[in-house]
């Protein structure tokens, strides 16, 4: 089922200063806003209460973490096992996100690793499960572009035009 979200503009204004510095004060929010700083309290609670606010994280360099290599990985999991291999394998912290997907894989794993080595010992474990039927592994060689956040407006949502 679709879930829909009721947000008027101004909800969305909020939410696209809090997308640019989450860390901007309600009392500049409303500032630059022209709105009270109750009203963006106000508003930034009940976002927060109704899940569209779900949290609020540091966006980290992760190379400079030690993260140096991503790889999405395509899983064939047996039949009927397919969210128990999926929360098994989340469990680990190098799964950045796991997907069930349509085509010639059931899910799709993207994760981050050390090294090589790292990836590798991944792989083997993964390939260890019993319902873990096969596995296609692509390194990814240039992030072209990573964003997680979410696009708020209604003219931010629409693709551009690619450039020529």
């Amino acid at each position: 089922m679709r879930r829909t979200s009721i947000l008027d503009e101004l909800d969305r204004a909020i939410l696209e200063e809090l997308n640019t510095d989450a860390r901007r004060s309600h009392r500049e929010i409303a500032h630059r806003l022209k709105i009270s700083p109750t009203t963006v309290s106000a508003r930034v609670g009940r976002l927060e209460a109704q899940g569209v606010i779900r949290g609020y994280i540091p966006l980290l360099d992760d190379e400079q973490l030690g993260w140096d290599l991503w790889a999405a990985m395509g899983i064939r999991i047996s039949k009927g096992r397919l969210r128990e291999v999926e929360e098994r394998l989340a469990r680990d912290s190098r799964a950045y996100a796991i997907y069930d997907v349509t085509g010639e894989t059931d899910a799709l794993l993207i994760g981050r690793f050390r090294d090589r080595r790292d990836l590798d010992r991944f792989v083997k474990h993964a390939l260890q499960d019993p319902h873990v039927e096969r596995t296609n592994t692509q390194v990814v060689l240039n992030r072209v572009k990573e964003d997680r956040r979410v696009p708020v407006s209604r003219r931010t949502a629409e693709a551009a035009p690619a450039a020529d």
